[in-house]
C-alpha cells in the first residue's frame, strides 16, 4: 500500500478530506486525523506528517469554529508510527511535536492499522476522563490546555 492507496483507503473508510492532506474521522466521543505537513517538512519522494486525537467537545483556538481542527497543536495526541505504542499518554508538545515521515512508494499499511485500527481501540481504553485526568496532572498547563480543560476561553 502506497501513499496514495493509503489515502485511497482512509476515503474508504470514511475519513473527510480538507485539501489532499488532512483527513479526519469522528468515532464515538473522538475525533482522530491524518495531518500532512508542508512547508519546511516537504522533501521529494515523502510525505511529514503527525497522527492526531482529541475529543469532539474539546475547544478549538481558531475562530470561527469548524468541524475539525487543522492544526497539530490543537490535538493532544500528537503520534508518530515510531511514537505510537498503543497506551496513550498525554505529553506537552503544543508548539514542538515529533513527526512521521514515509517515502510516497513505500508501504504504508503500518501506519493505516495505527490510524484505523490500533489508535480507536486505545481511545475507547482510555476514555476522555482518562485524557482529562492526564491534563489536570500538568503543573503548568498551557493556553491550549486550558482551553481543553475549560479554564480559558478561545
Amino acid at each position: 500500500m502506497n501513499y496514495t492507496d493509503f489515502l485511497n483507503q482512509l476515503e474508504r473508510d470514511g475519513f473527510e478530506f480538507i485539501g489532499k492532506a488532512l483527513a479526519f474521522k469522528e468515532l464515538d466521543n473522538w475525533v482522530i486525523g491524518y495531518i500532512g505537513l508542508g512547508g519546511r517538512f516537504q522533501q521529494a519522494g515523502t510525505k511529514a506528517f503527525v497522527l492526531c486525537a482529541r475529543p469532539k467537545d474539546f475547544g478549538f483556538m481558531d475562530a470561527p469554529k469548524k468541524k475539525y481542527a487543522t492544526e497539530p497543536m490543537e490535538y493532544p495526541y500528537k503520534l508518530t508510527p515510531d511514537s505510537f505504542n498503543n497506551k496513550l499518554e498525554y505529553n506537552s508538545e503544543l508548539l514542538r511535536f515529533d513527526h512521521g515521515r514515509v517515502e510516497t512508494e513505500a508501504d504504508w499499511s503500518s501506519v493505516y492499522k495505527i490510524l484505523n485500527n490500533e489508535l480507536p481501540e486505545a481511545l475507547k481504553k482510555l476514555s476522555v476522563a482518562g485524557l482529562v485526568k492526564q491534563l489536570k496532572k500538568l503543573k503548568e498547563p498551557g493556553y491550549v490546555e486550558k482551553i481543553w480543560l475549560g479554564e480559558e476561553s478561545a
